[in-house]
């Protein structure tokens, strides 16, 4: 399970490996300083970019900034918060705040966090789709844990999106399954996810409530259920990731295609090796990305990604990224054109 933050690049396992490895200190009677672990990372990119319209850019950009602080407060009890800024799109402030306790084998977790629907595993520097449309920040309730290889979670919140005429309460839920081994030169992630609004998702909100008429637009006439089934494979040197979205029908004049509403599908499919180039760790991957019923939402109909990461330093990589992205055929709302971005990121992690 994921909560707070995602590292989104192909770097990040060069980076993770020693940003949280602090050692965890037991004793309630320590130094509050000895009892807060903090890591975090730094992505500065250079990108350029040619959309639809043949309108080329370029910049550079301080594309991430994320502090994470971890407090043990007691063998029970743990505060998260994740401080997050992103230039020209999200102001430095609070991204995740959630309290863990635990019980035994569950865990319950408490605040402000991605919930778990979706695995969103990817070894690009550009979000996948599926995450693009389902990724879900909320301040929520959870119990979840992990027996044996099964990872389990059942969360519950009140979202910005309600049913029309409907109470405010809390009546959004998820589910979360997964089946989770790990050898020694190998590693298996298979899972399921559920959620009965995918409305109150972070993208779809924003448009409801942006896009499609104004700020009391964020109702719909019944919340649109949504599942998420992925798999993450690792075998030596070789990693496969392929994850599906399939949401229902929206009501019409809500997230339309074609003057209906749409029923909204994502995949998203990889495939990367691990090799060493003049001594440095390096990644190559390919990722070949698709959409259904999504052009209200800007998403492409088509996309074709390369990544390749230089892990150049310790904590420290150098990525480079090409993607290809084709909008929906004009009968369908889009362009039918190809647009193209190349991206060089300097990532640090702390």
């Amino acid at each position: 399970m994921t909560k707070g933050y995602r590292l989104k690049p192909i770097a990040a396992s060069l980076l993770l490996a020693g940003m949280l490895s602090s050692p965890t200190v037991q004793a309630a009677d320590e130094h509050w300083v000895q009892r807060v672990n903090m890591s975090g990372v730094v992505e500065v990119e250079y990108a350029s970019s040619e959309d639809y319209e043949g309108k080329k850019t370029s910049d550079i950009a301080v594309a991430t900034v994320e502090v994470n602080l971890e407090a043990r407060i007691n063998d029970k009890v743990t505060a998260n918060i994740t401080l997050l800024h992103e230039e020209d799109e999200t102001d430095f402030s609070v991204d995740a705040a959630y309290l863990d306790l635990g019980l035994g084998p569950a865990t319950v977790t408490a605040g402000q966090f991605v919930v778990p629907f979706g695995s969103f595993e990817t070894h690009m520097l550009a979000d996948p789709v599926t995450l693009e449309i389902a990724e879900t920040g909320e301040s929520a309730l959870q119990v979840g844990g992990e027996f044996g290889s099964i990872h389990a979670a059942v969360y519950m919140f009140n979202g910005a999106t309600q049913e029309t005429g409907g109470d405010d309460v809390a009546d959004q839920m998820g589910v979360h399954l997964a089946f989770v081994s790990e050898g020694k030169d190998s590693k298996m992630d298979i899972g399921i996810d559920y959620i009965n609004n995918i409305a109150d998702s972070d993208k779809i909100a924003d448009y409801l409530q942006n896009d499609a008429g104004g700020p009391k637009s964020n109702n719909v006439k019944s919340y649109v259920p949504a599942q998420i089934i992925h798999a993450n494979l690792s075998f030596g040197s070789f990693h496969f990731v392929a994850e599906h979205l399939q949401a229902d029908k929206f009501a019409d004049g809500e997230v339309n295609f074609k003057g209906k509403g749409a029923e909204i599908s994502a995949t998203n499919v990889e495939v990367a090796y691990d090799l060493s180039i003049a001594g440095m760790d390096t990644t190559v991957g390919v990722a070949m990305q698709s959409t259904e019923e999504a052009v209200a939402l800007g998403m492409p109909k088509d996309k074709t990604m390369f990544a390749m990461s230089f892990g150049i330093a310790k904590y420290t990589a150098l990525t480079f990224e090409y993607a290809n992205s084709t909008d929906y055929a004009v009968t369908d709302g889009g362009t039918g054109k190809d647009a193209t971005s190349y991206t060089l990121q300097l990532a640090v992690g702390f």
